[in-house]
């Protein structure tokens, strides 16, 4: 039996598509979540979730960057996005945070099932091609800078001195970078920021 987590925020939808799951994939267990703060609370409750589904509009943060930290507390856990109107920059998004999925909401139920199917066997699928030149997030110049001058080899402390903010600002810059590029560190940080032409 395999385990979804689903995260969304409007409630009728949520208990419809784990109703019709439920009806027509029997094998399947599927837990509920309805925004960032949950969705975490139930995965650090049950071990057994194979593939957590989460919608990009969710009340406390967007989807990819719930899925960024579900990679980073959860490695072994699949991620991908079930969203109304997936974009192509979207799905690039997902893509470079390791997601497996990028689906619309416009499948059914027996299409979904399928793509399900597909992903616990190991799978990816996505609706929208992701697009082929496109930085991840979209960064304040001072973050970037920060960014440029840690590839340069710089410490937090002598960023803070550069830049004239405290050290502690600083690090508080680093926690929303990593955040938004699905990283736990610097050395990830300024790597992807690279490959993606951020910097």
């Amino acid at each position: 039996m395999y385990t979804l987590l689903f995260v969304d925020d409007h409630p009728l939808y949520r208990e419809g598509v784990r109703r019709a799951l439920s009806d027509a994939t029997p094998d399947l267990r599927i837990l509920l979540a309805d925004g960032h703060a949950s969705a975490l609370q139930v995965l650090s409750a049950d071990q057994d979730i194979d593939l957590c589904l989460s919608d990009f509009q969710l009340p406390d943060g967007d989807g990819l960057a719930l899925l960024g930290q579900v990679a980073r507390r959860h490695p072994t856990v699949a991620r991908g996005l079930l969203c109304g109107a997936p974009d192509p920059a979207m799905a690039r998004q997902a893509q470079v945070l390791g997601c497996v999925a990028c689906l619309s909401k416009d499948r059914d139920i027996a299409s979904l099932g399928e793509a399900l199917r597909s992903l616990f066997e190991g799978g990816s699928v996505y609706d929208v091609a992701p697009a082929a030149e496109l930085s991840v997030v979209s960064l304040s110049d001072k973050r970037k800078e920060i960014l440029r001058l840690a590839a340069k080899g710089l410490s937090n402390k002598e960023i803070s001195a550069l830049v004239g903010i405290s050290e502690r600002t600083v690090k508080d810059h680093w926690s929303y970078i990593f955040e938004q590029m699905g990283v736990s560190n610097r050395t990830e940080a300024v790597s992807q920021a690279l490959r993606e032409r951020l910097l």
